[in-house]
């Protein structure tokens, strides 16, 4: 049996102090970088590998687990981080035309993904 609960909220929404433009490529080997060349790296779980490795070959679930959980939320604090300060600094942000087939053929393409 599902049940639903809904809740109307009233809130005043926040207004950016920023005045500029600015632009947003996504990519590969860089998560998305801006045209001002600052951007933020989509290879978070490089740091972790060895750990990784390590834990999977031990067949250690947990800690696999733990780990695969710290690259996640370092992921998310990252792109929290990023998006916060372009939404504080600029009034407007457009983002560049992707291409995921595209992307899916360049030599930074680590998993087996297809497209």
């Amino acid at each position: 049996m599902d049940r639903y609960f809904n809740v109307v909220v009233s809130v005043e929404a926040e207004t950016s102090e920023g005045t500029g433009s600015i632009g947003i490529d996504l990519g590969c080997k860089e998560s998305a970088t801006d045209s001002n060349g600052e951007g933020v790296t989509g290879r978070v779980y490089r740091a972790f590998e060895a750990d990784l490795g390590i834990a999977q070959r031990a067949r250690n679930k947990k800690r696999v687990k733990a780990i695969h959980a710290k690259i996640a939320n370092k992921r998310k604090d990252d792109l929290h981080k990023y998006s916060r300060k372009l939404v504080n600094e600029n009034a407007a942000i457009f983002v560049g035309n992707v291409n995921a087939k595209d992307l899916a053929k360049t030599k930074f393409l680590r998993s087996g993904m297809t497209v």
